[in-house]
């Protein structure tokens, strides 16, 4: 890890004590570090936008505004060349398959200490994408089964079913969503019935809790 060169650093996080003591580890790390930092998903978009220079971007999963994948989108809309690394205190595999699909250079846990982040920044310049290796092993356990699942179930989930899967999940009724959708109630009914058998349901609300464990939604 070069230490001598100058840095530009951006982190997201809404904890201001999780931003001071990051921007301490990472100071130590990078002595010439310049380091940004954003309360939420708005300004630290603002941030990136204003700036060319960025050599590195940290975004904490969740922020008031936004969730992590949210932003890590917004940013490659900015065509931000930077390494991204998603901070989270939920080592959720769901949530980091999906991160590094978007393409993040790394994951850190929030509880990870110095040594984390000095692995971390040593990887990425290295060219490698970094996730701890207890991590790394269970993601792709995760990959092998709950994700190739997913991937399954997907294929079977046409536009029309996930817009009914989604107004039954804001809680309409049938004859709401049919409405909606501008759709006869006995679409509907077939719809519902499709969704409760692909995701092995048996009931409107078990249907929606299995949709959000596969994040098939939010």
């Amino acid at each position: 890890m070069t230490e001598n060169q100058n840095t530009t650093i951006l982190v997201i996080d809404d904890h201001p004590v999780f931003q001071d003591g990051i921007a301490v580890i990472l100071e130590t790390l990078l002595p010439n570090a310049t380091i940004f930092s954003a309360l939420n998903a708005a300004a630290g978009i603002e941030q990136a936008r204003n700036r060319a220079d960025l050599d590195w971007v940290f975004v904490d999963y969740q922020l008031p505004d936004a969730d992590g994948l949210n932003i890590i989108e917004r940013l490659n809309a900015l065509m931000i060349t930077a390494p991204i690394i998603m901070m989270s205190g939920v080592d959720d595999l769901e949530v980091i398959s999906r991160a590094m699909k978007l393409g993040v250079s790394g994951f850190i846990h929030k509880s990870g200490g110095k040594q984390i982040f000095k692995d971390c920044l040593d990887t990425i310049e290295q060219g490698k994408v970094y996730l701890p290796s207890d991590t790394q092993v269970r993601l792709e356990h995760y990959r092998q089964t709950i994700g190739r699942q997913t991937d399954s179930i997907k294929k079977q989930l046409s536009n029309r079913r996930m817009d009914v899967l989604l107004l039954v999940a804001e809680g309409y009724s049938n004859q709401e969503i049919a409405n909606s959708l501008a759709i006869t109630e006995a679409t509907v009914k077939s719809h519902v019935s499709a969704l409760m058998s692909i995701l092995d349901a048996d009931s409107r609300y078990h249907c929606v809790a299995e949709a959000r464990k596969l994040g098939l939604i939010k």
